[in-house]
Parts: C-alpha cells; structure tokens; sequence
C-alpha cells in the first residue's frame, strides 16, 4: 500500500461532496469518492436508512452490520444533521456554501419542504452542481407515484423482454434490487458532465436523474425493438419489404424466447446461435468443433449459418430442424465447465460467455491480475474487499478506498473546519439532537 504522501490525489481531488444520499443513491457518492473528492456523507442523528440494508454480518456491531453501507459507503466522511430542524438546515446550507457538488435521493417535494430546493441550494452557493435521482423525474405526471425496486424494472421496460415464451405467466423479476444503482452511475456520469460545464461557465445547475429512463437504458435499447421493425428480437419480413409470412429470429438458439442461456456443469453460459453475415461464421465454428468431438453430424456441421435467414425464410429449415440443433448443442455444453468452454472458444473463434456468480467475480484470477479489489480495516475490526479503481490506466485519477465511516464519525472535523463551529456549539447541537 503506498504512504499518505505517495498516494495519488485522485482526478476530483479539489472538489467536495456534500452526499445526503440513503441506500437509493450511495453508490453515486461512492464513484466521485473513488476518483479522489471529499465525498461528505450526510446521515440523520440516528444513521442512514442505508444501514439497514442487507446483505448483514450478524457478528458485527449494529451500525455495521450492513455490508450493503460497507461497501456503497466506503471511501466517505461522515457527519450527521437533522435536517428536519431548522438548525439543521441552516448548518446544511453553511456547508452547501464551500462544496462543489451535493447529490440527494428525496422523494419529489421532500426537499422543497424543508426550504431546501434547488433555489434555496444555489442562492446558497451558485457553483453548486445539485444533483437528484427520483423515480420517475423531479416533475410530470408520474413524479409522486410510489415506487420499488420491482415497480421501476417494469416501467423502465426490462421486465418485458424477460416474460416466458408464451407469455402466459409475469415476466420475471431482477433479483437482486440494482435500478437505484443503475440511476446511482448515471448521476455520478450527470455530475461529472455538468462540472464539465461549470469549468466554462463558472455556474452551477441542476442534474435531475431518473431510475425509470436509467433503467431502460439498461436494456441495450431492446426496449425500442419493435419500433424499428424487430419486435421479440425478430426480423420482420413486412419492415423490410417482404410479403409477411412469419418473424425471422436473430438467433438460431431462439432469442424470442430467451433461450440463449446454456446449462453447464458448474453454471450457465451466454451464447447466441448466431447468424447472417455479421456473426454467422462464429457459429459455423461452433459446429466444426461439435463434429471433432462427434457431437453432432456432418450434415448438419455444412450448414452455413451466414446464409441461414434466407434458408429459414424459404423455408428449407424448419423450426422442427432448428430445435434439433439445439438439443444437440445443449447436450454437447451441458458436461463442460464455464472456464473449459471459455477456454477452448477463444482459440475455436466462438461467441461465448460465462455467466459469472458472485463468488466467481470474487475469485476471479482476472480482477487479481488488475489488482481491482482492495482490503481495507474497518472500525468493527474486520478485514474487507472492496473494489478499487473502475477504470484502469489512470492510476493518478483514483484513490484506494478508505472504510465506511461510523454514524457522526467526522461530525468534529467537519463543522469545525466547514463551519466554523467550536466544541461547545458542536456540543449543543448534539444535546439538542441536531447532530
């Protein structure tokens, strides 16, 4: 580990943070904490809601048993404020006036409430980039509507093309809760753009994030399939010109009905049939290698993917032939592991993918070699992983991450260096439960 004085100072080194966040927005503050800002976390006097977030380790004090706070916390200071007090907000806005960013996860309306809304923020300080991650946007229509994780994956759009194949059952769900996460990167991403904008123009603005369009852009736009002529991932003969006669898949395993996930030994994989001029080739090697190992016939192993849409749509290969050669596949992958297949693709030149576990990225011999996870000493006395830099090559512009603070850990330090306030003012803010 290098010494405080070798340590790079990181890309946001200059700047502070002012992170009101809970456990629906930690993970923005987290991000600029990792390219070096002073990253505030601002918690109510009794902790963030955030700490009670599992995943949990029972043997740790209360206030730390969320790793969930471990790890979306990490690199952070932290101090706490009532913000529904007066004196609260007043210390806030004393704050607000030397910070350069501050990122909030209220409902619509909360921090207006509390005289705390984005005109109360930049007659505070009019540099502030104040950035705020809502559902469905900090106005419109949807802006009061009550959400979960479950609600936003649906009105964001992802839930529709993970339906089963004769869509007589709900799609389904995402399983662990990420839509905050997704709007969580785009609004670090959103205050970095407008901190862009600030180094020319010397002012401020509002980033006004939503977790319903973060989350459809998280589909890869399939979202927006049938609006350019591929509904369920089909190739339409009417959009192209073509007397319709029926939807072509783009992808010989069956992408329309989500069957590109392959059982293995140890796991599933990711892999596509795939097919037409672009990737074709990628699957006649799959099936130069089946027939090595006698996994399927020579008839089939001819078979051109490249030329395969116009075979399926003269109908020279039927539906019937197709889930021949899937069962086929299926068979041939379902004895190998993730790593052997992976392995023996790269020098074959076929398109596939693990899909990797949690435990698999925690071991994984990749992330080692990039030195991505970082072990770090927390105040409970545990040792923790947590990721380190997400992006390499720079390694000035990142910091190593420092453990997640403990509620009001900082509460000294900060109001006396920010605020001006001594040890008795400190102290009367914390009897009258402001702190």
């Amino acid at each position: 580990m290098p010494s405080a004085e070798t340590r790079p100072a990181g890309f946001l080194a200059p700047y502070r943070v002012l992170d009101l966040t809970d456990h629906r927005g930690l993970l923005a503050g987290r991000m600029l904490a990792q390219l070096g800002a002073d990253v505030i976390q601002v918690e109510p006097p009794g902790g963030s809601r955030a700490r009670a977030v599992g995943p949990f380790d029972d043997d740790a004090p209360p206030e730390h048993r969320s790793l969930y706070w471990a790890a979306f916390a990490a690199g952070k200071r932290g101090i706490t404020c009532d913000l529904d007090q007066p004196r609260g907000r007043a210390l806030l806005l004393q704050l607000v006036a030397s910070a350069d960013f501050l990122i909030e996860s209220e409902d619509p309306g909360t921090m207006a409430a509390r005289g705390l809304d984005h005109a109360a923020l930049r007659a505070a300080n009019p540099a502030l980039i104040h950035v705020s991650i809502t559902p469905f946007g900090s106005a419109g229509p949807k802006a009061d509507w009550a959400d979960s994780d479950l609600v936003l994956w649906a009105a964001g759009g992802p839930l529709l093309p993970n339906r089963d194949a004769d869509g007589d059952r709900p799609p389904l769900r995402v399983s662990v809760p990420q839509a905050y996460l997704h709007a969580s990167g785009d609004a670090a991403g959103g205050a970095l753009v407008a901190h862009f904008a600030r180094v020319a123009s010397g002012r401020g603005q509002h980033v006004d994030i939503s977790v319903q369009q973060s989350v459809a852009q998280a589909t890869l736009s399939s979202i927006l399939s049938a609006a350019v002529g591929h509904p369920d991932y089909s190739i339409s003969l009417e959009a192209r010109g073509k007397k319709p006669r029926k939807p072509l898949d783009l992808s010989g395993s069956g992408a329309r009905t989500r069957r590109s996930k392959w059982p293995v030994r140890d796991g599933l994989i990711e892999m596509h049939l795939a097919m037409g001029p672009a990737a074709g080739r990628f699957t006649n090697n799959l099936f130069a290698w089946m027939l090595e190992e006698g996994a399927c016939d020579a008839q089939t192993a001819a078979w051109d993917w490249v030329t395969m849409p116009a075979r399926i749509e003269a109908d020279e290969i039927t539906e019937d032939d197709l889930e021949r050669v899937r069962a086929m596949v299926a068979a041939f992958l379902a004895p190998r592991s993730k790593h052997d297949l992976v392995e023996i693709a790269i020098r074959r030149k076929v398109l596939l993918a693990p899909v990797a576990t949690t435990e698999d990225l925690a071991n994984s011999a990749h992330h080692a070699a990039r030195g991505f996870f970082h072990q770090v000493d927390d105040a409970a006395g545990r040792r923790l992983r947590l990721p380190g830099a997400f992006a390499a090559g720079v390694p000035h512009g990142f910091v190593d991450p420092t453990p997640a603070p403990s509620i009001g850990q900082h509460n000294d330090a900060v109001y006396r260096a920010l605020a001006g306030l001594g040890d008795d003012e400190i102290a009367a803010l914390r009897h009258a439960g402001v702190l």
